[in-house]
C-alpha cells in the first residue's frame, strides 16, 4: 500500500510560526511533523510514499535527502499548488497501479501509529473512500475549523460532510483509504472547474459510496493555526506521545 502526501500548499495562516516553509517541517518537540508521519508509515508496514510537493518544494526534498532509506520516498510537484488540494491527490494517479488501494495524508495533521492502522485496516468493499473520524467531539481542539460529519453509525457510511454543519457527530481526522476508483470522481471536478478533496467526497456520500473509521481514543490534532501550533507544543500528551515513538 502507498501513502500519499499532500504537502503542496502555502500553509498562509501559520506564516507568523513557520516564516512560510511548508507545514510539513514544522517541529513539535524537537521532530517534524513529515517525520512523525514516515515513523507512522514504518510502524504499519507502508513502505512506499508519495510526497505532493508545491510551495518552496525543495525545502522538504533537501530536508528528508538521506533520511528513511529503509523507506520508498518519491516526489511529485503540484504546479497548481495554489489551486484546490484535489489537484495534488489527483496528480498521484500516474503513480497508483489500478486497483490498488492508497491511503491519503494531510501534512499538517499529527497522528500516531495506531490511528493510521485503524484507517489502514478498514474494509473497502462497499465503498471508495473511508475516512478516520473522531466522534469524541467535545475533546476536539479548535472545533469550529473542523471537518464536520453525520456518520450513520449502524453502517458507518458518512451522510454529510461541511464544516458548516450545524449539527453533526464527528470529525474527519484527515486520512484516508481509498480504492483506484476515487480519481474518477476527482476527475469529473476537474472537469467542472473545481477540485477540492471535499467537494470530492460529497460526491461519495451522494452514492453512499464514503465510509467512516472510528478513531476510538488515538490521538490526533490539526496544526494549521498559531494557536494549534502553540498547544502542540505545550501539551504533555503530544510530548509523551512523540517520547515514545522511534524517530532516529
Amino acid at each position: 500500500m502507498k501513502l500519499v502526501i499532500i504537502a503542496a500548499g502555502q500553509g498562509s495562516r501559520l506564516r507568523t510560526e513557520t516564516k512560510s516553509k511548508p507545514k510539513a517541517l514544522t517541529t513539535i518537540n524537537g521532530s517534524t511533523i513529515i517525520d512523525i508521519i514516515l515513523n507512522n508509515c514504518r510502524v504499519n508496514e507502508i513502505n512506499d510514499i508519495l510526497i505532493i510537493t508545491g510551495h518552496d518544494r525543495s525545502s522538504i526534498e533537501k530536508y528528508l535527502k538521506g533520511k528513511w532509506t529503509d523507506l520508498n520516498i518519491e516526489f511529485m510537484y503540484n504546479e497548481d499548488w495554489r489551486l484546490e488540494n484535489g489537484l495534488s491527490v489527483l496528480k498521484a494517479k500516474s503513480a497508483i497501479s489500478k486497483n490498488e488501494e492508497f491511503m491519503i495524508s494531510m501534512s499538517d495533521h499529527l497522528y500516531f501509529p495506531d490511528l493510521m492502522n485503524k484507517v489502514k485496516k478498514s474494509s473497502l468493499s462497499a465503498t471508495v473512500a473511508n475516512v478516520g473520524l473522531d466522534f469524541n467531539i467535545n475533546d476536539i481542539f479548535d472545533i469550529d475549523d473542523g471537518m464536520k460529519v453525520i456518520v450513520r453509525s449502524k453502517t458507518m457510511l458518512v451522510e454529510a460532510m461541511s464544516k458548516k454543519l450545524s449539527k453533526y457527530n464527528a470529525i474527519d481526522v484527515g486520512l484516508f483509504k481509498c480504492s483506484y476508483n476515487f480519481f474518477s470522481f476527482l476527475e469529473s471536478l476537474n472537469k467542472a472547474g473545481s477540485c477540492s478533496l471535499s467537494v470530492g467526497c460529497n460526491l461519495l456520500i451522494e452514492q453512499k459510496l464514503l465510509g467512516g473509521v472510528d478513531i476510538e481514543d488515538s490521538f490526533w490534532l490539526d496544526i494549521d493555526t498559531p494557536e494549534s501550533l502553540h498547544f502542540s507544543r505545550n501539551n504533555d500528551t503530544i510530548s509523551k506521545l512523540i517520547r515514545e515513538q522511534d524517530l532516529n
